[in-house]
Parts: structure tokens; C-alpha cells; sequence
């Protein structure tokens, strides 16, 4: 297996558990609540009355959503710039050549061969010292009458054989525009490890 890591901040980027059952859920709240001490301390200095109940809930919820059906993931993390809003999911996925063009896998990775009625694809060359060369691609759509937009950045890794597709979903686009460089940097920060410590 392939595993995503990164050099981002963890009290600003948690990294969801994925797997875990009924069985665990006093796991899911020890996890919970260890996520919104991180986030109450990192915001104190500006953020007087903090709600780590409901806090606790948001993080809760999260895993308890997922895994989402549309979007399957090896890893999820969270962007918890702002502690009044819901964490922002990031999710993390490898994925195996069909063995075709890459430029042509590479655009489907990152939604940009999606057609839609709504505004076309933005897909730009995105560079990682990490990664190398490849695309970010802001694909918007539809939503029961709501434009969103899905922020997607994907990769070729030869040395693995397989891409990296890392991507978000959010209905909120100027949230989204005005973190964009901050998710960027989030994106530039990801490598691929297969044997990790």
C-alpha cells in the first residue's frame, strides 16, 4: 500500500482514520475530542468561548460519514483553518495506470475531461518539488441548484508507477478562493511513501 504523507501543520491538518467500525466508536471519540483540543488551542488567542462539545461533534460526524460513496479515498485529511465552520475534507487516492496516454489519465484524474452546463474546467500545469509537474483542475457543477466546485490536484509518479489524485468538494466558492493558496501549499506538501516508518 501507498501511503500520502505530508509536512503540513497537524493542528491544522488532521488525518482522518478511515476504518473504523461499530466496535470503535470510543475510539471515535477519544479521536474526536483530541482533534478539538488541537484546534481550540491553536485559535485561543482570537477565539474567547470556544465550543469543544460541538467541536467534538463535527470531527464525529465526519468519520461517521464516511466513507463517501462518490468520492473513495486511501486517506483523508482535514483542513481545520477555522473552528466555527466544518473541516474542510481533503481526500487522498492512488490509483493505477490503465496504461494509456498519461496526459489523457491524467486529465481524468482531475475531473477536467468532465462535461457540465455550468462554466468550463480551469486546468493549469501545478508544480510540487515533491511530486513534480501536474494539474490542478477547479471543476465546477451542479448540485440540486447550487453551483459547487471540486478542487482537484493530481500527479504521476514514475517512481511508484501509479498517479496521485488529492481533491475537495465545496459549495462555499469564495471560501474556497480565498484559502486557495493556502490549499495549494496543503497540495505541494504531499508525497507518496510505500514503506512507511
Amino acid at each position: 500500500m501507498i501511503f500520502f504523507e505530508t509536512e503540513a501543520d497537524p493542528t491544522n491538518w488532521f488525518l482522518m482514520p478511515l476504518h473504523w467500525t461499530e466496535l470503535d466508536q470510543d475510539k471515535i471519540e477519544d479521536w474526536s475530542r483530541t482533534c478539538a483540543e488541537i484546534m481550540s488551542r491553536r485559535h485561543r488567542k482570537w477565539w474567547r468561548s470556544p465550543n469543544k462539545d460541538a467541536l467534538t461533534t463535527r470531527f464525529r460526524l465526519l468519520v461517521e460519514s464516511h466513507p463517501h460513496p462518490a468520492i473513495p479515498a486511501d486517506q483523508v485529511f482535514l483542513y481545520g483553518g477555522d473552528p466555527r465552520r466544518i473541516p474542510q475534507v481533503f481526500y487522498a487516492l492512488a490509483v493505477r495506470s490503465d496504461g494509456g496516454d498519461r496526459r489523457k489519465e491524467l486529465l481524468t484524474l482531475v475531473q477536467a475531461d468532465k462535461g457540465n452546463d455550468v462554466k468550463p474546467p480551469e486546468v493549469e500545469t501545478f508544480h510540487s518539488d515533491r511530486m513534480g509537474d501536474g494539474l490542478r483542475c477547479l471543476q465546477y457543477f451542479d448540485d440540486a441548484g447550487q453551483v459547487c466546485v471540486s478542487l482537484n490536484y493530481g500527479w504521476w509518479s514514475e517512481e511508484h508507477q501509479t498517479y496521485a489524485s488529492l481533491r475537495t468538494v465545496t459549495g462555499d466558492l469564495g471560501w474556497l478562493m480565498s484559502l486557495i493558496d493556502e490549499w495549494d501549499d496543503f497540495a505541494r506538501s504531499i508525497w507518496l511513501n510505500s514503506n512507511p516508518q
